[in-house]
């Protein structure tokens, strides 16, 4: 009889801590507008209804990226994520949904899969500081401080031609990652 109370005590205890622990890429926006929610949840019937519609690959490229980006922003990133992915099945270089997907990684804290999203995108785009910031920041969030040197030296060598207009961008990203490596030798 002990035995039995103790199994359901704690079938019932781990239900509560995995119930509790809830889903990491279902979050909840708080503070969002019921109006904004609608709004959001609207986008994703009329994208779903342009997808079914959609004949040509930009018309279905379109119409995910309204379902996905309504998606991500009430916090649905289970919904998003596949979407975004099927984006990048027929427009592998999509700036929206690479960008978008470092983000959720990054917000969900799986800082390499963000990372490499981001270098996909900076790969489409070399000249862009902010996406080498970005990656920059999901690499060291990673702890691959090599990984983001790397990039940024890279970076340098793709813009020398350009180098001293983003001197200051440059030095701050070199200060970043070193302060970050010193933070771990701590």
């Amino acid at each position: 009889m002990i035995r039995k109370i103790f199994s359901v005590a704690l079938v019932c205890a781990l239900t509560f801590t995995l119930a509790a622990c809830g889903n990491k890429y279902r979050i909840e926006r708080e503070g969002m507008p019921d109006e904004l929610k609608a709004r959001l949840e609207n986008q994703i019937v009329a994208g779903e209804a342009l997808l079914a519609e959609a004949t040509e690959d930009m018309d279905k490229v379109n119409a995910l990226h309204e379902i996905a980006f309504a998606n991500e922003q009430l916090g649905y990133f289970d919904e998003a994520i596949p979407l975004y992915k099927q984006i990048l099945g027929l427009y592998p270089t999509h700036y929206p949904a690479l960008n978008n997907l470092g983000v959720i990684y990054e917000e969900v804290g799986e800082y390499e899969t963000a990372a490499k999203y981001y270098g996909q995108l900076l790969e489409a785009n070399p000249t862009e500081t902010k996406i080498l910031e970005d990656a920059i920041r999901a690499l060291v969030a990673a702890g691959h401080y090599d990984d983001a040197q790397t990039n940024l030296e890279s970076f340098i060598r793709y813009n020398q031609d350009s180098a001293s207009e983003i001197q200051s961008f440059i030095s701050n990203q070199f200060e970043f990652i070193r302060q970050a490596r010193l933070k771990t030798q701590q």
